[in-house]
């Protein structure tokens, strides 16, 4: 009876301290290799992943494609994954994630007449707890993983476990014991999982073949693996095998038991490299709003999208999401060409908005019963019907109601919407010194779901204007009607964030900016999970109010830490109960992480966290952990979310949420300090600019409608 089953694996990273071109060879060669393996033993079977690679061989290698195809209906060569690649487990949103299955899964049954049924991310640096809903429903039976290890984490069962995650779904997976890479000495590694079955007392899977820089099961593998079958006392329980063969040997059997997420590696990864972790977030935006406005279009006037562009740019986000460079920890070249991928993607999807708005907008009436007659004898810049002001239609892409800013590009007055009601609108800074062209407009729009909405905006003033709002602005505060921020004038600290309705200052101490010391750590922070060395504080360099309402009032605090700069924007909007503070930052440092603090009065509160389609609570322990776009310190009466708009780290520890907002560690500083030299490059330098959302809130962060807040702040209405 076969109790060791052996898998011949590549696990392929497509780059790291490679180019993808180079990545793109080894696929191929890797390829090649277990092809022939297949040719000169009738035996051997291969496992391998990720979609990505399979498509790269056939648009490159046909002949190859066919020899792949006739091992898959074989039976020799096990499709597993159902994932475009092996992508970080974390950072990806639910959205994302499921693109990884949808566009995988149909290629598999198209290409070879079947899906996988096990998902396969071995060396992924962690695992949300939402994945084994997300498996299932994609047709995955089970999940093969490998990080964090036994070392990293001990008290997850090592092999085979069933796995539960946030919704109650469960799936039964296995922690490779000993890498997925080969051994020199096969025998030995056979033994140790030997040992591990009979202490476990299931059978178990044996990993082995050349990874990350690809390779596969070698001559000199397969030889040695025969050679145990048939002369060791135990060699007839060992036998070549493919992880379904596995999952269905173990079938009924009583397995231990994980609820939540697979956690922690590589910590540090969390926040490495901002400049591609912020063009992550902006293409994951970007693809998610464009799809949406295109299904509007193409309901209201049958519009259809570009396909082939709007998949490669899927396809570029995917890709992008492999764990190496998601996680920041591959060469800076790597990191660059990241970037610029991602960049196409947020392109392509701006076009492919552009199309379904221009479409719906020039279907809106918007002559007023008039001739639909349009001028530029009033303004150079904007069409106008005379005497009848210049039409804007403001769409929402999101499922809810939604209000937000709507900017103009020319100084306007007065604004009404499509009932007549008049409309706060209020004259801001342009981005661009035209002589004295430099000035915009602002209005607040409502919107409803998935839906458009006409307002007017006029060079003049209007004789009937809106009811003024509560809101008011000095060096020392900002003030609406529902929420009031205290900052000290000699420090620029924000002091205190009073919500009205209840009369409660959410902080028990001032904001600041900290750095904290992570010379110790190599890039990814290997067995490093707290970040709490402190190594400065920015201090106040200057304060200034700079615009005063009526549709918002702002706040701006330059921070500095010797020649690095922070400057934190502090708007608060009329109606508004979050503060927002958009960030712009320019760092002069090496081995630091840069950390917002805000200390809470839930000093015995938990953390909560969103994660894909979902959010976790956790203990507040201090140690780092992943986030998307919000996080939240839960108390008995209340909270604080923090919301933003490209970060993936932070902390929290007695009452106090720190956001990690930079790190500058080296590029792919794999062994710390013992290898560095003066050639070494640090990440995070170039300017980056973040916004940020502070919301108070009374009773559990389930009724604050988080959801919602980040998606506006993630994707403001075009």
């Amino acid at each position: 009876m076969k109790n060791i089953f052996m898998i011949g694996n590549a696990h392929i990273d497509p780059v790291w301290f490679w180019t993808w071109q180079e990545g793109y060879h080894e696929v191929k060669a890797t390829f090649r290799s277990a092809l022939d393996r297949m040719n000169e033993n009738p035996d051997f079977i291969f496992t391998c992943a990720c979609a990505d690679y399979y498509r790269w061989v056939e648009e490159n290698d046909p002949a190859m494609f066919d020899e792949i195809r006739y091992r898959v209906r074989e039976g020799r060569w096990a499709v597993v994954g159902g994932m475009w690649i092996q992508p970080d487990m974390n950072a990806p949103s639910g959205e994302s994630l499921v693109r990884h299955l949808l566009y995988s899964q149909r290629y598999f049954k198209e290409k070879f007449g079947i899906t996988a049924a096990v998902a396969y991310n071995v060396d992924s640096f962690g695992h949300n707890a939402a994945l084994p809903q997300l498996f299932r429903q994609a047709g995955i039976e089970a999940y093969v993983w490998m990080r964090p290890s036994v070392i990293e984490n001990p008290e997850i069962p090592e092999g085979a476990m069933n796995w539960t995650g946030i919704d109650g779904t469960t799936i039964p997976t296995w922690r490779i014991k000993h890498e997925y890479t080969t051994a020199h000495n096969m025998p030995e590694k056979i033994e140790k999982i030997m040992s591990h079955a009979d202490e476990i007392g299931l059978p178990a899977m044996c990993f082995y073949g050349v990874g990350n820089h690809g390779g596969g099961p070698t001559i000199e593998n397969l030889r040695q693996i025969d050679e145990y079958i048939a002369s060791a006392p135990r060699g007839g329980e060992v036998g070549y095998a493919s992880p379904m063969d596995y999952f269905a040997a173990i079938r009924g059997k009583a397995l231990p038991l994980w609820v939540g997420e697979l956690q922690h590696h590589a910590s540090g990864c969390y926040s490495t490299h901002s400049a591609s972790k912020m063009a992550h977030r902006a293409a994951e935006n970007a693809l998610q709003r464009m799809e949406k406005l295109n299904t509007l279009a193409h309901s209201l006037t049958g519009h259809q999208p570009n396909a082939p562009f709007v998949t490669q740019a899927w396809r570029n986000l995917m890709f992008n999401e492999f764990h190496d460079i998601m996680g920041g920890c591959s060469a800076q070249d790597v990191l660059e060409t990241c970037v610029l991928q991602l960049n196409e993607s947020v392109s392509i999807a701006q076009r492919e908005e552009n199309a379904a708005l221009q479409k719906i907008s020039w279907r809106v009436d918007t002559a007023k019963g008039l001739p639909p007659v349009r001028s530029k004898e009033e303004d150079w810049s904007l069409w106008g019907i005379r005497g009848q002001g210049t039409p804007v239609v403001v769409f929402n892409p999101h499922e809810f109601t939604a209000t937000g800013p709507v900017h103009i590009r020319r100084p306007i007055r007065s604004v009404r919407d499509d009932d007549g009601t008049p409309v706060s609108v209020q004259i801001v800074r342009a981005g661009r010194t035209n002589g004295q062209d430099k000035w915009d407009s602002i209005f607040m729009a409502t919107v409803p779901p998935m839906g458009y909405r006409l307002y007017w905006v006029f060079l003049e003033d209007s004789e009937e204007q809106p009811a003024p709002q509560m809101l008011s602005v000095s060096e020392t505060h900002l003030e609406n009607a529902r929420l009031r921020a205290e900052f000290d004038p000699a420090t620029g600290a924000l002091t205190a964030l009073i919500m009205k309705s209840t009369g409660e200052n959410v902080l028990a101490a001032p904001a600041a900016a900290r750095l904290m010391d992570i010379e110790h750590c190599d890039t990814w922070a290997h067995m490093v999970f707290t970040f709490d060395k402190p190594a400065g504080e920015f201090s106040l360099k200057k304060i200034a109010v700079t615009e005063t309402g009526p549709a918002r009032a702002s706040l701006r605090v330059t921070l500095r830490h010797g020649h690095s700069l922070l400057e934190e924007t502090f708007t608060l909007y009329a109606d508004s109960d979050q503060l927002e503070i958009r960030c712009r930052m320019r760092l002069d440092e090496k081995h630091r992480m840069v950390k917002l603090c805000f200390p809470t009065v839930h000093t015995t509160g938990k953390d909560v966290s969103e994660i894909a389609f979902g959010a976790i609570e956790r203990r507040a322990c201090g140690e780092e952990e992943h986030c998307q776009r919000w996080i939240a310190m839960q108390g008995e009466t209340g909270g604080l979310a923090l919301l933003n708009d490209g970060k993936y780290s932070y902390s929290a520890k007695d009452g106090e949420l720190r956001l990690t907002v930079a790190n500058t560690s080296i590029f792919a500083d794999h062994y710390g300090q013992s290898t560095r030299d003066d050639d070494c490059r640090y990440m995070d330098q170039e300017e980056q600019r973040f916004t940020l959302a502070l919301a108070p809130y009374a009773g559990s962060w389930q009724d604050c409608r988080l959801h919602q807040r980040a998606a506006l702040l993630n994707q403001p209405m075009p």
